[in-house]
Formats: C-alpha cells, structure tokens, sequence
C-alpha cells in the first residue's frame, strides 16, 4: 500500500481488503480536530466505497481525501478504480446507499472505463476546544474581558 499526505489531502492506493484497516487510521489522524460524528460520518463513507471496489472486483483502487473550503470544513472523498460503479439495491448493496444519502451532502460516480471514480462530499464540522465545551454544556460563556476590566 502506498501513502501520500499533504496538509489539505490524503490518498491511498488498496491493493488488498486489509488496507481499509490502515486507512481508517490514517483518515482518523488526517480528519484530526474534527467532531466524532463528522469522523464517524467519514469512515463510514470511506468504508462503504472501499467495500464497493472489493465487492466489484476492482482492486487495486486509490481513495483520495481532500479537505476543501475556506475553512477546510468540507471532505471530499473519492475512489478511483477502472470500471467501478456505484453500488446498486438491485445488487445487494442498500446498506451502502444508505450510508451515502445518510452521510454525504453530495455523492455520485464520473468517468467512464479505466477513468471511473466514485465520489462523496461531507461538511466537517470542528472540534469545540474543551473550555468552551464545558461552558456551554453548563450554560455560562467563558469571560474574554481584559484583567483590568470590571
């Protein structure tokens, strides 16, 4: 398995069904600093479209993460591997569909033959730092005035 990381992406090559394990640790450390359900919500997709290209045969694919926006408060997943289609009902795949519309604000498939790509975009949501978790889960906002004010 071959690993590239940047700040903003993260791509992986599978080339066997025990690569998602590494890759679900590698996604949680590059999705560090965001909440547990936008975590959550990531592996889930992350697993579901590494399923897709097992189940089809296709291996080996490349999944791709990019934080996007001006705020990196979007994912981009993408998995690219040749002749890859989208998981269908028909086909036994409903659990992953659900995961998709449950999970993704967008998803879908592009190119055709050697150049098709399953993709998915999540919002990200950030991590509230622990003060300010506690302050608003006991209802009092944390003091900012300068020591010298009243």
């Amino acid at each position: 398995m071959t690993d590239f990381w940047i700040d903003n992406a993260l791509q992986r090559v599978l080339s066997h069904p025990t690569d998602v394990r590494t890759l679900r640790e590698s996604a949680a450390a590059f999705l560090d600093g965001c909440t547990v359900e936008s975590v959550t919500d990531a592996l889930l997709v992350i697993d579901t479209l590494a399923s897709a290209a097992y189940d089809q045969g296709r291996l080996p694919a490349t999944l791709r993460l990019v934080r996007e926006g001006t705020q990196s408060d979007w994912l981009r997943i993408s998995l690219a591997a040749p002749g890859i289609e989208l998981p269908s009902a028909d086909s036994g795949f409903g659990t992953g569909l659900h995961v998709l519309t449950t999970c993704a604000a967008l998803w879908g498939r592009s190119g055709e033959g050697d150049h098709a790509a399953l993709w998915a975009h999540l919002p990200l949501v950030a991590a509230v730092p622990a003060a300010l978790h506690v302050a608003f889960t006991h209802g009092v906002a944390p003091d900012h005035r300068p020591a010298a004010h009243p």
